[in-house]
């Protein structure tokens, strides 16, 4: 009997101190979280409520993004409907408008947001190539982003189709890294060009150019999809030795 009583004494002990630990690990928890909360001073506690009304609101904006994706996919830009964004995001059809001001001020921010991705894929191409083989680099690059988001790149399709004047910043980004090359090119004598200003329409030939490669790819059965991936390499730089100036040589 005796030796069970000073068990339970044990038991009762132990659990006491266990209880006490676990209070004095809130006790500091607490005791941190206030001094990590502690302002400096009311502008420092003003910055912080500012970072986190714009945190929320960037997380809004980013789930409002992915919900008028998947309508717009399904139904196109024409049939795009701001109640079924506003229903799937969660929001209400008035709320949405406290993020874009328009249909169009949505699709836009779509495009850009897909054109940031490609850009991203874009940097991957050394930029000390020679402008010939960085253009045939750009153009690969392009056609396996187009392989794996076939989504992102009919958004761009769309938002081109706005004509947005003046364009924006993710627009004009992607704009120079892709006229950029040729322009590189027409001023080191690679590419035939009367002046630099026709470095936008080498541009938009090769952007047509790549653009229809990949779209012919998507269409057709998996066997000829994946025999025109294995020659895309090849056409590509058929297709950039023919802009070349006369002497600059065969890549």
């Amino acid at each position: 009997m005796s030796g069970e009583t000073h068990s339970s004494h044990r038991e009762r002990h132990q659990q006491r101190r266990e209880r006490h630990d676990e209070r004095r690990a809130e006790r500091r928890e607490r005791h941190q979280q206030r001094r990590d909360e502690r302002p400096d001073g009311p502008v420092e506690l003003d910055e912080r409520r500012a970072r986190r009304r714009e945190r929320r609101r960037a997380d809004t904006r980013d789930e409002i993004l992915t919900a008028a994706r998947e309508v717009m996919l399904e139904r196109g830009a024409t049939e795009l409907s701001l109640r079924e964004i506003a229903r799937r995001a969660g929001f209400s059809a008035g709320a949405l408008y406290k993020y874009f001001d328009s249909k169009q001020d949505l699709i836009v921010a779509l495009g850009d947001k897909a054109m940031r991705a490609l850009v991203a894929e874009f940097d991957k191409v050394p930029p000390d190539l020679p402008p010939d083989e960085r253009a045939v680099e750009l153009g690969m690059e392009y056609l396996a982003f187009a392989r794996e988001n076939p989504e992102d790149v009919a958004i761009i399709t769309i938002h081109e189709g706005f004509h947005l004047q003046p364009p924006t910043a993710d627009h004009e980004r992607l704009e120079d890294v892709v006229a950029g090359v040729f322009r590189d090119g027409i001023a080191q004598g690679v590419f035939a060009a009367s002046d630099e200003g026709d470095a936008a329409y080498l541009a938009y030939g090769a952007w047509a150019f790549v653009l229809g490669l990949s779209t012919l790819e998507l269409r057709q059965p998996p066997e000829l999809s994946a025999a025109l991936a294995a020659r895309q390499r090849q056409l590509l730089q058929v297709y950039v030795n023919g802009l070349k100036a006369e002497g600059a040589g065969a890549g």
